[in-house]
């Protein structure tokens, strides 16, 4: 299994670009999360998606689907691409492609199945999903593949429900905004006890607040001595 930054960047963040992972695993890419400024990440590393999955409505977590989309219509796309969230979800990314490029979707040459999240194994990766405390409905994921666990948060605190999937983890790449606790967004104090009660291997801080990032002193200082990193985009792990 291999996983890759495509950013690492809060909603409002201007040098990074928003929070985006790809994952590569049984013979499968998919991409997590695709805000307006992830296009152009994905693009120029050349991947090609085989999923999508979006774990809330916010702009910054998938409002590129419209480009992506229609990228690979352009390209002349026939392969078939399954794009997983919350139902409600899956009707609104309906929504803004439409609002995007009208008409557009009825021209594609691939077909889209618009899965809803559930748990279960597609095409040899386990599918586990728990909800998280934030502004929108959140859910974080979890996959499983070749004896590995990759699990992604979204945005939000975690709950007991997404500790409990995050589990044993070989990497948890997680929301880290703050030091200060919030009812929408994981502090990183809270966030480094979770990790380590939970036996993560590997913890890997994105979404954090855009003044804190640029100096990040006293996160490098807080993570000293854990298993955890602060990556930047195109980072890469290999589980």
């Amino acid at each position: 299994m291999k996983v890759t930054i495509l950013g690492c960047g809060e909603a409002f963040d201007d040098l990074l670009p928003n929070t985006s992972v790809l994952v590569e695993a049984a013979g499968r890419t998919i991409l997590c999360d695709c805000g307006y400024s992830v296009p152009r990440q994905l693009w120029s590393y050349g991947a090609d998606p085989d999923a999508i999955y979006i774990s809330h409505p916010h702009a910054d977590h998938y409002f590129g689907l419209p480009a992506v989309l229609g990228r690979m219509w352009e390209s002349g796309r026939e392969k078939p691409l399954t794009v997983i969230s919350q139902p409600a979800v899956l009707d609104q990314i309906k929504d803004i492609l439409e609002y995007g490029y009208r008409g557009l979707a009825a021209r594609f040459r691939f077909p889209i199945e618009w899965r809803a999240a559930r748990v279960g194994e597609v095409d040899g990766i386990e599918w586990n999903f728990a909800e998280t405390m934030h502004s929108a409905p959140n859910l974080a994921v979890r996959m499983s593949a070749g004896g590995k666990t990759f699990c992604y948060s979204g945005d939000g605190m975690f709950t007991d429900r997404s500790r409990a999937l995050f589990a044993g983890a070989d990497l948890l790449v997680h929301e880290a905004y703050f030091f200060d606790e919030s009812p929408v967004h994981a502090d990183i104090g809270r966030l480094l006890e979770m990790a380590e009660a939970e036996g993560v291997r590997q913890l890997a801080l994105v979404h954090v607040q855009r003044g804190l990032r640029r100096e990040p002193g006293r996160i490098l200082d807080a993570i000293a001595g854990w298993a955890v990193s602060m990556p930047e985009p195109l980072a890469m792990y290999v589980l």
